[in-house]
């Protein structure tokens, strides 16, 4: 079997898109032999900020001698990203073989002891690849998996852990709301559903309405919950490093035994995050995130969260292995293309997949800080997301715009997209449509070496859908 032909069977045998329900998943990786149970499992949900978040880790726990297998959705160029180890993709020869194990499971076919039993009904694409890359790192023997959920928590398909060592929740905004709710409320209780019972949570700094959620959830599920924060406040750098909050110590003599021995075991995570054995990393806090190579305002605090993840675990005795160095060789040496991704210096050429308004709203924070006042943006975006609102925030900065299409049927068509901007009434220099990426990209580099000397910045921006046609084209 090779690489297409898992391929075609996929095209041709798993539905696209989310189905309802665990129930297949479930079973398919039961016929795997639960590949999930032979690795510490780290569990992340959120809007934004999941796959930067998931990526810092790997990338410390890999430079601490760990084998660290990492499943993030989508993928930009290839299924084989999904079976990521320390950040090398599997083989078109590796993703065969393990795709090859699922399949045949699937089919029922070698299960010992039983006759061929197919799947009454198949796994989508999606429950697909995730199987295929639980087995994958089983197969080869990774000490923790990092899995990004696909859609919400509650009912994705990589809620299936019975036990993990850690959960988090990334930043949560409005997104997906048909399937997720209207509500931030809504939508942060379908991510919160990713936690279980004394579970431990780092939770990203979202608004007050989801940590209020986030908060009730951890509660009732005795789970640890550590919410990590930078602030800038006049030209000074903050770093909370999220200390366990979930009871207050005036509280513990109306508590049952069972709480009571809770809340101390929250205590002592609150004494270790404190303690001299980590203290030097929250006092070196200004010197790691300088050192972190993902760019972009917004990856600081996402860095936070990382951080404190890494410490949690090191805490229940997970991470050993941990040392400062590591720590900052792992924000050195972490990449994670399409995310406020340099990919030209000369013109300045950077890629930013953002969709929606918390993304548009990182990545106008992130050109205010490189001091990128106006810029020639190629953008495309999907006709289901928000984007006269991110339009309305982005025109400020555009000098030119090229728009295009993403390769996605839900795609908007790209002379809506210049309709749309027109209507704002910014003082925009040039429209141009061009609806190859690969092509929009280029006449935008193009524009600023003939009417700019180079000195125009190039911005690519609105699908995650683009960013592979993209990132080839620049090359």
């Amino acid at each position: 079997m090779t690489y297409d032909d898992v391929q075609n069977f996929i095209s041709k045998e798993c539905t696209s898109g989310s189905v309802y329900g665990l129930d297949r998943i479930k079973e398919l990786v039961k016929r795997l032999g639960n590949p999930e149970k032979d690795m510490k499992i780290i569990h992340i949900a959120g809007t934004n900020g999941k796959g930067s978040i998931s990526r810092m880790i790997m990338s410390v726990l890999a430079c601490s001698g760990y084998k660290v297998g990492i499943f993030n959705s989508p993928f930009l160029d290839s299924r084989r990203e999904y079976l990521c180890i320390n950040g090398e993709n599997a083989t078109d020869e590796g993703y065969a073989l393990t795709g090859k194990k699922v399949i045949e499971a699937i089919k029922g076919i070698d299960i010992p002891g039983k006759k061929k039993n197919e799947m009454s009904e198949y796994p989508t694409e999606f429950e697909f690849s995730f199987a295929m890359a639980l087995k994958y790192f089983a197969d080869n023997e990774c000490d923790f998996a990092i899995v990004e959920c696909g859609l919400g928590g509650l009912t994705d398909a990589t809620n299936i852990f019975e036990d993990k060592v850690l959960s988090i929740i990334a930043n949560i905004g409005l997104d997906h709301t048909k399937l997720l709710g209207n509500s931030i409320k809504e939508i942060t209780e379908q991510k919160c559903g990713i936690i279980i019972k004394n579970d431990i949570v780092v939770a990203y700094p979202s608004d007050k309405e989801a940590m209020s959620v986030i908060k009730k959830v951890c509660r009732k599920n005795r789970a640890w919950l550590i919410t990590p924060d930078y602030k800038v406040f006049n030209n000074m750098n903050y770093y909370d490093p999220g200390l366990a909050d979930n009871i207050k110590k005036s509280d513990y003599k109306y508590l049952p035994d069972a709480e009571k021995a809770y809340a101390d075991t929250v205590d002592s995570l609150n004494k270790f995050m404190c303690s001299s054995r980590v203290e030097k990393v929250w006092l070196s806090m200004p010197y790691l995130l300088d050192r972190l190579n993902l760019k972009g305002a917004f990856q600081k605090k996402n860095a936070m969260v990382a951080l404190a993840s890494v410490m949690a675990l090191k805490y229940k005795g997970y991470l050993k292995k941990v040392s400062f160095t590591s720590i900052e060789k792992g924000f050195k040496n972490v990449t994670w293309p399409g995310r406020f991704e340099t990919l030209l210096k000369k013109p300045l050429v950077i890629a930013d997949g953002g969709h929606n308004m918390q993304c548009t709203k990182a990545l106008i924070e992130s050109l205010d800080e490189e001091d990128i006042k106006k810029a020639i943006f190629v953008i495309g975006i999907m006709a289901d997301k928000d984007y006269k609102e991110v339009f309305k925030l982005l025109t400020p900065y555009m000098e030119q715009v090229i728009t295009t299409e993403p390769s996605n049927p839900r795609r908007l068509d790209a002379e809506d997209i210049c309709e749309c901007i027109r209507t704002n009434k910014e003082s925009i220099s040039g429209f141009t449509i061009e609806k190859d990426p690969c092509k929009a990209v280029k006449k935008a580099i193009e524009i600023s070496n003939k009417d700019y000397s180079c000195k125009m910045p190039v911005i690519v921006t609105g699908s995650l859908y683009m960013m592979a046609d993209i990132r080839k084209a620049v090359k």
